[in-house]
């Protein structure tokens, strides 16, 4: 399913659909936190898209915050130099698009973007489900 791509359709650098150049970094952190197409990728998904979703949602954040590194699947966060003030940002732009409650401890428990993605589509799917759990 390519939904992730609307989502994260911009690289990193770039300021997104509204780019006049401007105020890039301020327009690009906007685009890049909208979570109403996240949202409806993930109404639409079954749970197997969701996870990839997620995980690339992951990946992107990630990237985002430690531009320009690259960051794979199996990329450990804390290898990758994620520091205690970028796991807060991290964790903080996912909730931001996903509504879902997360833990900064998540960051050491799932320390992939696929652990951290597979977490936040159960997270999401009991958040969504109706029976009121948080991640």
């Amino acid at each position: 399913m390519n939904a992730h791509t609307t989502v994260n359709n911009h690289t990193p650098g770039d300021a997104g659909p509204q780019g006049d150049g401007s105020a890039m970094q301020t327009e690009k952190s906007e685009t890049a936190l909208d979570g109403a197409a996240l949202h409806q990728a993930l109404a639409i998904a079954t749970a197997e898209e969701r996870e990839d979703i997620l995980r690339e949602t992951v990946r992107t954040q990630l990237a985002d915050i430690l531009a320009p590194a690259v960051v794979d699947d199996d990329s450990n966060f804390l290898e990758n130099g994620l520091t205690s003030l970028t796991a807060l940002e991290l964790t903080r732009n996912l909730m931001t698009l996903t509504d879902v409650e997360i833990p900064l401890v998540a960051i050491l428990e799932y320390p992939t973007p696929a652990q951290l993605g597979h977490y936040l589509a159960e997270a999401y799917a009991a958040v969504n489900s109706g029976d009121g759990a948080t991640a």
